[in-house]
């Protein structure tokens, strides 16, 4: 299940929770109470301790024309009046020889594709994840430049696709990842050395990248299972704590809601750039 942000749109779609009701036939409520016992979710919010600086302005040189009109910033690190920080990812770490059980219902409405738009001149999302059993990566040119989109997975294929300017009917592709990444893979546009983002292709669907309220969940995880989660962000890396060492959480899944709470951070944590 792919999740996104970015700061220009801070709605961000969530999976529709499962549960539409069963029609046609009858389902005995101990049953229905043990389905719903089955998976939970883990919640959390990320939450920045200091006044940090407004984003850079970053140097636009190419398609002035175009890009110049922009005001396009540094988006290393997106943090709210209140502190809340922006795409920090969490999401589930698996051993090569593991199998994860998966809720049926994610697989049932995760959508075919997640989309990387080139629109005015950065990429959107700028933070994304993919299920490589369900979903392809469809990659978009909506502006009237020509633009190129270029990421190397580990172990995996590289692309270097370019797209003409948008109408042009070869301003649209689709690729798909073949191999799990156990980090963010950096995408990267040729043409202008300023746009970035990045897109984690994993082999489940069990991630979530923190909202602009700081906030993130990842819903219907299998109950009763001891898990590790793996917390990152793009200027730090592994975002670890006191408590979690390279940024890795092992967690014993609970009925309901498995709530970090609130995550503090000091700003100086995160390197200047």
């Amino acid at each position: 299940m792919a999740t996104k942000f970015n700061r220009r749109d801070f709605a961000k779609k969530t999976l529709a929770t499962a549960g539409a009701a069963a029609v046609g036939f009858y389902v005995p409520s101990m049953l229905k109470a043990a389905a719903k016992d089955e998976w939970a979710d883990l919640t959390g919010r990320f939450v920045v301790e200091g006044e940090p600086p407004r984003p850079d302005k970053l140097k636009v040189d190419k398609d002035v024309d175009c890009c110049g009109k922009f005001d396009i910033r540094d988006e290393s690190l997106i943090v709210g009046k209140d502190g809340s920080l922006g795409n920090v990812y969490v999401y589930l770490r698996t051993k090569t020889r593991e199998k994860v059980k998966i809720c049926p219902q994610l697989a049932e409405n995760t959508p075919k594709q997640v989309v990387l738009d080139n629109r005015d001149c950065i990429f959107i999302s700028h933070c994304m994840s993919i299920w490589t059993d369900k979903q392809e990566l469809s990659i978009i040119n909506s502006d009237p430049v020509a633009q190129n989109v270029a990421f190397s997975p580990l172990g995996g294929k590289p692309a270097n696709i370019v797209l003409p300017a948008s109408p042009d009917k070869a301003s649209k592709a689709t690729w798909t990842f073949k191999k799990k990444q156990r980090l963010p893979v950096t995408i990267a546009c040729n043409y202008h050395p300023w746009e970035i983002a990045y897109i984690l292709p994993l082999d489940h669907p069990y991630c979530a990248i923190s909202k602009a309220d700081g906030t993130f969940c990842i819903p219907k995880l299998p109950v009763g299972k001891n898990l590790e989660f793996q917390v990152w962000q793009e200027r730090i890396g592994y975002l670890g704590t006191d408590e979690w060492k390279r940024g890795r959480i092992k967690i014993k899944i609970k009925p309901g809601i498995n709530d970090l709470g609130t995550v503090k951070l000091p700003l100086d944590k995160f390197p200047k750039r």
